[in-house]
């Protein structure tokens, strides 16, 4: 007798010696071997996944994925598969395994969808010990799409668990359900994640008694201080008012609001009305009213964990658990209110008095101040660049910080006129202007001549209005970007584009040195002339501008090999012609700066992933430079000042970054949230500590190295010390 497996069950069964080719039913379970799938697009039992997994028969399926069931060959064991398939972005042929992805814009979804499922799977495999959690094990990317292995569960939802027991259960089955989801959040809190998406059907009861919390796609970091922007996934009447705001204040109390719904649900059978109607008019009922046997201290508990007001609601799931167990008193909403307000009121009486003193010591601080940035009327020319896309975009941006500064200091009569350039002319604009001696009062400038920054203004007087402790790299750097004459709005970083399918693991890949990347041909990689210097002396090389170019030997290595392996071939002769390259698959790193990932989301969509070098000093450039006019009138250049001043600040800096992203922000609350909204950016948080800057050089061999790309690196027989003996 032989045995096989069943693709159902799962279990073993015995067949005849001899008839290995013939199809059986499962004596266990009654599945008949060959069965096509329910739907034609699911993957066809049989079909192993990474050398590894048996995909057996579908569990679920839904708008975004396919769930199976499966079998480990090496733990030899069932697990659960989810397949990230969004219908109406992708299709599959009937059999096959491969998902075609539709093109245009439904191709960019597909893959920004593709990114937060696997977030979805790393943040579950965080809880590996919380026996509250569902497992995952592992998650990979194949067949043009991507998996997550999960523990598989034998049980059923709350949801059909409610629907089994007509609707509702007693309240003590419930608060024992709700209090092991509330284990499971003490710890994803801790972590600073919330789940966002806690409802009936993702909390999981397994056989055995265990309760596990499913689900993490609408997971994102917890910001308790500052409202941040995020996608908006919910479910209605299990979500608080601030999760249906693109920006808003979320934290443990927006998962608090659903988790107490879910209760509210659970005992009264009644599905709370959505909170956005209950803004206008609260009509939900307290659970007493509906149920008269509800204890009165669980209705006011689920009542004020479902308050409107997140001030109002438990701060933290210990909080709420607390309420659940009876060990605090929960006052009813109404009762609550009143107190509030009574106390309030003694607090403020108290804190006039407090006021009062703090007031005196602080009116001669003011005045200083005020006499400082108190400033006469004037007329602040400003002048910016825009490349081929955005223009519009970048021009509002700078007008809207500007009637922003204007509001600011009114009463001052400032006026701000901004002037537009194409970048391919606004050198030659600035240039003519300062030959006439009519420069504009602050200008971009990145790409400034020495001629033109030794007429600018030293920025010193700037960081009197500003805190450098606020902000990453001013502190250090404070004086070379004063001998500059130039105040940076943000800060680049050296990064590694990585193909996808090219038999490699993006999701860790890290580029440690330049032989990684050129791998074994050299037509493995391509590094963009505009970062030449932040790559090739994050790789190990020294290049450095001091009135010329100045390279060592691993630098100049670096640039010959580059030579040997890209003069005179076509797909390397400009950045857009190799991204080509790398988007048919024939380039696997692409070694530019983070600035370029606007590019890569737009012509790349889905096709590459963000990978740090790892190296033991990065190097960075500081961006967006501004100066100003040194032979302006006075009273132009104190306002030019404090408007490069109040550009620096946390809300200029999250329109120029955040809303626009020009750059990666300096000031430190914003670029907390530029990296929470960016997720591919979290990379640069390893850069923090080992980042070095070289300001009074970056613009010199920004152009330097355009100069030996094109008449070194492209060019067949040139070595770059003899290049270097011409100059």
């Amino acid at each position: 007798m032989g045995t096989r497996r069943c693709l159902n069950c799962m279990k073993e069964f015995a067949f005849p010696d001899g008839q290995e080719n013939m199809r059986f039913q499962c004596p266990i379970c009654g599945h008949i071997e060959g069965t096509p799938p329910k739907e034609i697009y699911h993957l066809n039992p049989g079909v192993v996944l990474q050398g590894r997994y048996t995909i057996g028969t579908v569990v679920g399926f839904g708008g975004f994925g396919v769930i199976y069931r499966a079998w480990d060959q090496m733990l030899n064991t069932v697990v659960a598969i989810k397949e990230y398939y969004p219908s109406g972005l992708v299709q599959r042929v009937p059999g096959e395994k491969e998902v075609i992805v539709y093109e245009g814009n439904r191709r960019k979804e597909f893959y920004s969808e593709l990114a937060r499922f696997l977030d979805e799977a790393k943040n579950m495999a965080r809880f590996q010990d919380n026996p509250n959690i569902v497992q995952v094990d592992n998650f990979f990317e194949e067949n043009n799409t991507a998996y997550m292995v999960m523990e598989y569960l034998e049980g059923l939802s709350l949801k059909q668990y409610l629907k089994m027991e007509n609707g509702k259960i007693d309240y003590e089955t419930a608060v024992d359900i709700i209090s092991s989801v509330i284990d499971a959040l003490r710890e994803i809190h801790a972590s600073k994640i919330l789940h966002r998406d806690i409802s009936p059907d993702n909390i999981f009861l397994c056989e055995g008694g265990k309760v596990k919390l499913l689900d993490f796609g609408a997971a994102r970091l917890s910001d308790e201080e500052k409202e941040i922007t995020r996608s908006i996934i919910l479910k209605p009447g299990f979500a608080p008012p601030e999760q249906y705001q693109s920006k808003s204040k979320q934290g443990p109390w927006t998962d608090i609001y659903a988790l107490a719904a879910t209760l509210y649900r659970s005992i009264t059978g009644v599905v709370p009305d959505e909170s956005t109607n209950r803004l206008e008019e609260d009509t939900v009922k307290a659970p007493i009213e509906l149920d008269p046997s509800i204890p009165e201290y669980l209705s006011n508990t689920i009542m004020k964990g479902m308050a409107l007001n997140p001030e109002l609601r438990f701060r933290n799931v210990d909080e709420f658990k607390k309420a659940l167990m009876q060990e605090t008193k929960v006052l009813g909403l109404k009762e609550e209110l009143k107190r509030r307000k009574k106390k309030r009121i003694i607090t403020i009486a108290a804190a006039m008095g407090i006021l009062l003193i703090g007031c005196i010591v602080a009116g001669s601080l003011y005045m200083k101040k005020y006499r400082e940035t108190h400033l006469k009327p004037a007329t602040v020319t400003v002048w910016i660049s825009y490349g081929e896309e955005g223009s519009e975009a970048d021009e509002q941006m700078i007008r809207d910080m500007a009637a922003g500064f204007e509001a600011e200091y009114a009463s001052s009569d400032v006026h701000i006129q901004i002037e537009a350039f194409p970048e391919e002319e606004y050198m030659d604009k600035l240039q003519e202007a300062m030959e006439k001696g009519d420069m504009p009062t602050v200008y971009m400038s990145d790409s400034a001549t020495d001629e033109m920054l030794e007429q600018a203004v030293p920025i010193k007087d700037i960081y009197k209005y500003i805190d450098v402790d606020n902000y990453y790299f001013l502190k250090e750097y404070k004086e070379e970007l004063s001998d500059c004459r130039q105040m940076p709005m943000g800060f680049d970083v050296p990064v590694a584009y990585v193909r996808r399918g090219n038999n490699i693991d993006i999701e860790t890949a890290e580029v440690e040195n330049f032989e990684q990347i050129r791998g074994t041909d050299g037509h493995n990689y391509y590094i963009s002339p505009s970062y030449y210097a932040m790559n090739l002396n994050s790789l190990g090389g020294e290049y450095s501008f001091q009135n010329e170019a100045s390279l060592d030997q691993s630098a100049k290595d670096m640039l010959n090999t580059m030579s040997g392996d890209m003069a005179g071939k076509n797909q390397y002769k400009s950045d857009l012609q190799a991204l080509n390259y790398f988007k048919e698959g024939k380039i696997t790193y692409y070694l530019s700066s983070a600035q370029e990932f606007r590019t890569f989301n737009t012509e790349a969509a889905g096709l590459y992933e963000m990978r740090p070098l790892s190296t033991p000093e990065i190097y960075g450039e500081f961006t967006d430079m501004w100066s100003i006019y040194g032979n302006a009138g006075k009273d132009e250049i104190a306002a030019a000042k404090l408007l490069l001043s109040y550009m620096m600040d946390e809300g200029p800096q999250k329109t120029l970054h955040i809303k626009n992203k020009n750059a990666i922000p300096l000031q430190k609350d914003a670029y907390q949230e530029f990296i929470q909204n960016n997720g591919k950016y979290e990379i640069v948080n390893d850069y923090l500590d080992k980042l070095v800057f070289e300001p009074e050089q970056q613009g010199e061999l920004k152009e330097c190295s355009k100069r030996i790309a094109k008449e070194v690196v492209m060019k067949k027989d040139v070595d770059i010390d003899a290049w270097l003996e011409e100059q």
